[in-house]
This record gives structure tokens, C-alpha cells and sequence, in this order.
């Protein structure tokens, strides 16, 4: 009980302080949806903000992840972030059409060529086509990206099959790794993932579970990691087990601590 009651009280003091960095007048989260095509298909993007400006970008590609859509809005409710979100049918995948040909693409998977061809077969059918459709939905979607200062992306795992011992050597996700740092303490599928030394470097003297990207020798997947990494733009993502929503939220207040 007084653990909580701490945690709490230290969330509380943290919004305190990062409300006096902003005006009250500034702090009034504005909402927009937008709708963009994708073939013949039409995908909702909603975009909550609280301020035009903001140089740091919430955002969520995977409908169906949604406790970390949840720890965002909760913590919308204090401190206005400027957060972007796909609506689809709260699916992982997009389903589309071209000329009554279905499609299907993972949102996080569309970045590059490489990852749109497969995604696409993935899906279970390619085409060049529907490959060039994938593309503009995803220049649309980056947007949203590529004028902003550090990209947060918000994922969630299920406890099975991946999580940050994926990582390390020999793991699946092995080659994408440039440096790790575990705590023992922290459930393997809450952490943290960043294009950035820097980032990785303070989350690792904060003790929380932290993957450095290896931004020479990634694994082209058309993920958003991956073009944040060719592009220079500062990238975290936020991950964190399905129903871990206090760990998440807890993982949002750290980065903004570190951002600010």
C-alpha cells in the first residue's frame, strides 16, 4: 500500500513539474481525424495534441495494442501530448482493396520497399500495385514523423515468444542489437528500444530494460525503428506487456523525464 501510495505521490510532483514548463493556455489537447487511403480502402488517423509545436510524437500503429493507447490517454489527462493513432477495426494488420483484390499489411512494417514486399506476402499476396498503394499510405503516415525532434512509439507484447531476451545473442532479434541492458528486476517484457546512444545511455542509468538499436547493421524490416535509423531522426519505443498498464505509464513519465 505505501509503495503505491509513493508512486503515485512521485507521479504527481512529476506532473506538477512538467504542467510549469508549459502555460495552462498551452496545455488544451486538440483532436483531428483524418482519413487517407490505402487502395481502395479508407484508414481513420486520429491526432490528439496539445500543441501544434511540440517536438516529441506519441504514436501508435497497432489498434489492437491497447494498453499503451491507454497509458498515453491517461496521461493525456494531466500533461497533453501530441499523439497520432491508426483506427482499424482494432486489428494489428490493415485489410485493403484493390479492384475487389484483398490485401493485408502490418502498419509497422510499410517504411521501406524491403518491408512492404514483405508484409505484403506476408499478408498473402503481393503485387506491384498494391505495393505502391502501401507506399503513399505510408508517406502520409510519416507526416507526422519527419519534422519532429524524437519519436515515441508506443507497442505492446503478449508473454510469449518476445520480449527483451530477444535481444540478446542468439535471439531473434539479435542482429538489430547494438547494445543491451537488463535489470533483473524488470519483467523482460517491459522495456525500452532506441535508435540513440545518448537515450540508451540514461535509461540504463535510470536501471530500466534498454535495446540500442544497431542503426549499420539492422534487419530491414520496414519497421519505424528502421527508417527513424536511416533517417536520423531520435527514435523510443515504449513496450510493455498487454495489461502491464502501470509499467507503462511509469516507462512514459522516465522518457519525458529524460527528454526534458
Amino acid at each position: 500500500m505505501f509503495r503505491n501510495f509513493f508512486q503515485i505521490l512521485r507521479f504527481s510532483v512529476f506532473i506538477l513539474c512538467f504542467q510549469s514548463v508549459f502555460p495552462a493556455d498551452a496545455q488544451e489537447n486538440k483532436i483531428m481525424k483524418k482519413s487517407i487511403r490505402i487502395g481502395d480502402s479508407t484508414i481513420q488517423i486520429l491526432q490528439e495534441y496539445g500543441r501544434v509545436e511540440d517536438s516529441i510524437l506519441f504514436i501508435n500503429v497497432h489498434e489492437d495494442e491497447q494498453t499503451s493507447i491507454d497509458a498515453v490517454n491517461f496521461f493525456t489527462e494531466k500533461t497533453p501530448l501530441h499523439f497520432v493513432r491508426l483506427m482499424h477495426h482494432q486489428t494489428r494488420r490493415i485489410d485493403f482493396s484493390i479492384k475487389n483484390k484483398a490485401y493485408s499489411v502490418d502498419p509497422n512494417r510499410i517504411f521501406t520497399a524491403k518491408g512492404r514486399r514483405k508484409t505484403l506476402r506476408d499478408g498473402g499476396k503481393f503485387s506491384f500495385r498494391a505495393s505502391r498503394a502501401v507506399k503513399f499510405f505510408s508517406m502520409q503516415l510519416l507526416d507526422y514523423v519527419n519534422d519532429k525532434g524524437v519519436v515515441v512509439a508506443m507497442h505492446n507484447n503478449t508473454d510469449i515468444n518476445y520480449s527483451i531476451n530477444s535481444y540478446l545473442p542468439g535471439g531473434s532479434e539479435s542482429k538489430n542489437t547494438r547494445s543491451l541492458y537488463i535489470n533483473p528486476l524488470m519483467d523482460p517484457d517491459d522495456f525500452i528500444y532506441t535508435t540513440e546512444e545518448k537515450y540508451f545511455h540514461l535509461l540504463k542509468e535510470k536501471k530500466i530494460n534498454v535495446i540500442l538499436q544497431d542503426n549499420r547493421r539492422f534487419v530491414n524490416d520496414g519497421s519505424l525503428s528502421v527508417y527513424c535509423g536511416k533517417k536520423g531522426i531520435p527514435y523510443i519505443n515504449i513496450e510493455a506487456q498487454k495489461g502491464h498498464f502501470d509499467e507503462q505509464v511509469r516507462l512514459i513519465e522516465e522518457v519525458l523525464d529524460l527528454l526534458q
